[in-house]
């Protein structure tokens, strides 16, 4: 099955983002040919996306992974449906995968991958990585939060302007908050900002420092465009973290029931 690719730039993606240079990854490296493969085979049986980041970032490849065979160190992921994608790809010498199965990050690099055929249809063949990186954190994992009655963030920028902003979803790391084209530039990747008010319903206030770490421009359902901004918590105290898990294990439990 050749499920439906773009070619597009890496900002447009969410989840399946490159983990930053910045992070302190060696403790979560794997590198036995059966832990990679291990890993590989449940991103298969779960049929997980694949993000295949090449071109030097400038392109990217959805995809899903359809053979893994550990002895041979070799794995299968599918073709997509622009011919001139598959062409570069199958041209790239370094190839960066990324996978985020229930929030948990992973990636890893593959060099030139070749054609091959799986059940009659054209496929990608890799050699396995010599490395894979598997990010177990909880604060990877993201809920979305209501869309009725949202929680709201309170902030000051640096020059001394109020603003509020509705959160999109919330972890253990951070929160992605709503914001207008203006209250964006106001709020460019870097900006820290201090004694940020998040109002969490029932579950009461937190407040903590905030960078901005990511911006993404979006369309909403009523054509607007808005940003969502990923920021991360600076000083979140255990009390409030522990405060900040409950709520998400009660959001978690009412959508598994919403959704059955």
């Amino acid at each position: 099955m050749t499920f439906p690719t773009v070619a597009m730039t890496e900002p447009e993606f969410n989840a399946l983002h490159q983990i930053s240079d910045e992070e302190e990854i060696g403790r979560y490296r794997l590198s036995n040919p059966l832990e990679v493969g291990a890993v590989l085979r449940q991103l298969q049986n779960r049929a997980d996306f694949l993000t295949v980041h090449f071109a030097h970032g400038k392109q990217l490849l959805l995809t899903r992974i359809l053979m893994v065979d550990v002895p041979g160190r070799k794995f299968c992921f599918d073709w997509a449906g622009q011919d001139a994608l598959n062409r570069a790809l199958l041209s790239s010498d370094r190839n960066v995968c990324v996978a985020a199965p229930d929030g948990v990050k992973v990636q890893f690099v593959i060099g030139r991958p070749r054609e091959a055929r799986i059940d009659g249809r054209p496929a990608f063949l890799s050699a396995f990585p010599e490395d894979l990186v598997k990010l177990q954190r909880r604060e990877y994992f993201r809920i979305e939060t209501p869309l009725a009655n949202p929680f709201i963030c309170h902030i000051t920028t640096r020059d001394g302007h109020r603003l509020s902003l509705e959160l999109h979803d919330l972890s253990l790391g951070g929160v992605g908050l709503w914001a207008s084209p203006v209250a964006a530039r106001q709020l460019e990747r870097g900006t820290r900002l201090e004694d940020a008010v998040i109002e969490l319903g029932a579950a009461g206030t937190v407040q903590v420092d905030i960078e901005v770490c990511s911006q993404r421009a979006m369309l909403s359902r009523s054509g607007e465009e808005r940003f969502h901004l990923g920021c991360r918590f600076l000083n979140l105290t255990r009390s409030a973290e522990a405060g900040v898990q409950r709520l998400m294990a009660q959001l978690e439990r009412e959508r598994k029931a919403l959704t059955g």
